[in-house]
């Protein structure tokens, strides 16, 4: 068997449109695991997941329950949104598994990842989490919060750090999860973001790109396969343009000078691009982008963007 570790994006529990409840995010779950049965049944297959608009909520219910409960720190809603999709993913598993036969448990892991406190991150905030507010909104706020903020075309978004991630602290459980036959959910979100203080690691308020996150989780447990599944069947490059192109296989020093270009967009591809080169580049076998509706002939390697060293 392969290990592979698949990264799944945010159409995995909404697609544009769709409603934001429970039973929604439940359906779609179900889809995205149907594509997978294939996979799962042949391969030791660990599973990573976003979310921003999961954790984008609970930021709303922190913003407008603050006279009731405390507000709770951008940490801890990492850690919340990973048991909240965790349970999502773990029941839409098993409607898939009792009707396909499959014997393979799931098992949901709240995973922590490790950053840098001297990362330049935490200097300048970049990452929009939240709604989007009005003028008023934003002056109001301003002047009783400590959030940075950033202009957007659509109003003022809250912005935090997006530190890199450095390493998985429950590498070793999830290995341990994978050998005993379980299928691991892992690293939600990229992983609640955590420092070293003093002998320990505490959380600190930033949020982590979940495929960087989901590559270095890779790059520890020595996976022959990265696969990173979104709501497109490939990378491209001039994308938007007429003479935008399809990278299909392609080889790391060749992906490498597309990305030096900037041939990749720093809000939606780009953060994709690095991680599945970063994969390869650190011994890993191959790397796979590709549409989640095409998942299987995207791990088949018929479909995607596939990068080899």
């Amino acid at each position: 068997m392969s290990k592979i570790v698949i990264a799944l994006g945010g159409n995995a529990l909404m697609e544009s449109g769709d409603s934001r409840d429970y039973e929604t995010q439940v359906r779609r779950a179900v889809n995205a695991f149907e594509s997978l049965t294939d996979i799962i049944v042949k391969e030791d297959v660990i599973i990573t997941h976003g979310n921003g608009p999961q954790v984008g909520d609970l930021i709303l219910r922190n913003q407008y329950t603050k006279e009731l409960p405390p507000p709770m720190p951008m940490h801890t809603l990492g850690a919340m949104s990973q048991g909240l999709i965790g349970e999502i993913l773990i029941e839409a598993y098993e409607n898939v598994r009792s009707r396909y036969g499959i014997g393979k448990e799931a098992i949901n892991i709240l995973t922590r990842t490790i950053v840098d406190k001297n990362d330049r991150a935490f200097m300048n905030p970049t990452k929009p989490v939240g709604r989007v507010y009005s003028d008023q909104e934003y002056s109001e706020l301003k002047n009783s919060t400590d959030w940075e903020f950033i202009r957007t075309e659509k109003g003022w978004r809250r912005c935090v750090p997006s530190p890199m991630p450095l390493d998985i602290l429950e590498k070793n459980a999830i290995l341990s999860s994978l050998n005993a036959g379980f299928l691991p959910i892992c690293t939600g979100g990229g992983g609640v973001p955590v420092i070293k203080t003093g002998n320990y690691y505490s959380g600190v308020n930033a949020v982590i790109d979940k495929d960087l996150a989901s590559y270095v989780l890779a790059h520890m447990l020595d996976a022959e396969e990265f696969v990173i599944l979104t709501d497109v069947k490939n990378a491209f490059i001039d994308f938007g343009k007429s003479t935008q192109k399809a990278v299909n296989k392609v080889k790391l020093n060749e992906i490498k000078k597309y990305y030096d270009e900037g041939q990749f967009s720093t809000g939606s591809m780009g953060p994709k691009v690095l991680a599945a080169m970063s994969f390869v580049e650190h011994g890993g076998k191959v790397a796979r982008i590709g549409s989640l509706k095409d998942a299987n002939n995207v791990i088949e390697g018929t479909s995607g963007t596939i990068i080899q060293a």
